[in-house]
């Protein structure tokens, strides 16, 4: 992809106006086939709709058809949702939604400029598979099966759920995986909340300091990133001032987390606000976070090790074992033998093992 051209669609509507950008057939159509977690679909139908890229009619009319079937996916996920949200809500759990339709509808320039894939929902710690349950007379169920379902309710981030017409419900008990995730109290996160209007439901999202940390951890725990998220971390930090984020820290959140982020979301042509730009200036990041923050561009195992790393000796026994022997009901949905999964997990480390012996 072009760069230039990705640029202008992250800072779209975010400071003073440029002068339009031409992109030619070619230009259009790499931004058009861009992967789905770059977002870029949306936002060069905006750039095309308010000027700030030209091109020729064929183009428009192309880009203008995929933006209204990226729109219309959208329509369905905010259903989805309001069917989730109603019941969840039914079951008397608290619940929150993340990311797309919560950014689209409070954060983003305008609703349409925001698309999104799937539906994100964060329920209370010890309510994961309650909340599993219910959303199952929705038809809803795990793409895999947990290792263990006490396992998935003290260690998993969140479960996947598929729909019988390949709708997808992300499930969350944690915004992040791993020993950064489990730093979090996310009892905060549920004492207060901004809703949203979807059609004639409301739903409960994060309050704003809360969704702009969450962005950051998203973009920089994540392990996918591209300009969907450092628009989503551009616009939160707008609204979101410094010391609105400040009583946040003592919640757990990791100031070198949030600092990898803004650092990717400005690269070379971003300006961040003031506030935040003095902020991350006098910043001294913590040596500790910042190496645990490397293990997140590794594998799940690197992850797994640093996770049982930070534990006690049985705690450590708690979390490891049922990675290495699990449910048969998760082996199924693997399609897996216990001897397949047992040689996968096993021979990355019988591997590594004799390489540090040679």
């Amino acid at each position: 992809m072009n760069q230039p051209f990705v640029n202008c669609l992250v800072l779209l509507g975010l400071g003073a106006p440029s002068e339009p950008m031409v992109a030619d057939a070619a230009a259009v159509d790499a931004l058009l086939v861009s992967a789905p977690h770059e977002g870029l679909v949306a936002l060069l139908g905006a750039a095309i709709d308010v000027g700030a890229i030209v091109v020729d009619e064929e183009s428009r009319e192309t880009v203008e058809t995929a933006w209204a079937e990226a729109m219309a996916r959208c329509v369905q996920l905010d259903v989805l949702l309001c069917t989730v949200s109603r019941q969840l809500a039914a079951a008397g759990i608290d619940h929150r939604a993340l990311k797309g339709a919560a950014v689209a509808h409070l954060d983003e320039v305008v609703p349409s400029w925001r698309s999104y894939s799937d539906v994100d929902v964060l329920v209370p710690q010890g309510a994961l598979m309650a909340s599993t349950r219910a959303l199952a007379w929705l038809q809803l169920r795990p793409l895999v099966q947990p290792v263990s379902e006490r396992w998935a309710e003290r260690f998993a981030k969140s479960l996947t759920l598929v729909g019988p017409e390949g709708t997808q419900v992300d499930l969350h008990r944690q915004l992040s995986p791993g020993v950064f995730g489990e730093r979090l109290q996310m009892t905060a996160l549920f004492e207060r909340s901004a809703d949203i209007a979807v059609g004639d439901a409301v739903v409960p999202t994060l309050e704003a300091a809360h969704r702009f940390l969450h962005a950051c951890y998203h973009a920089s725990l994540g392990g996918v990133r591209g300009a969907r998220h450092r628009r989503d971390i551009l616009l939160l930090a707008r609204s979101v001032p410094v010391a609105a984020v400040s009583a946040r820290w003592v919640e757990g959140w990791s100031s070198a987390v949030v600092a990898d982020a803004l650092d990717f979301a400005a690269g070379h042509t971003a300006t961040l606000p003031d506030d935040w730009a003095e902020w991350r200036r006098s910043l001294v990041v913590d040596a500790a976070d910042r190496s645990l923050l490397a293990t997140y561009s590794g594998t799940f195992g690197d992850q797994a090790v640093a996770s049982v790393r930070a534990r006690g000796p049985w705690a450590a026994a708690q979390y490891a074992w049922p990675l290495l022997w699990p449910s048969r009901a998760h082996l199924r949905s693997r399609g897996r033998s216990r001897r397949q999964h047992l040689s996968a997990v096993l021979r990355p480390r019988v591997l590594q093992s004799m390489r540090s012996r040679s």
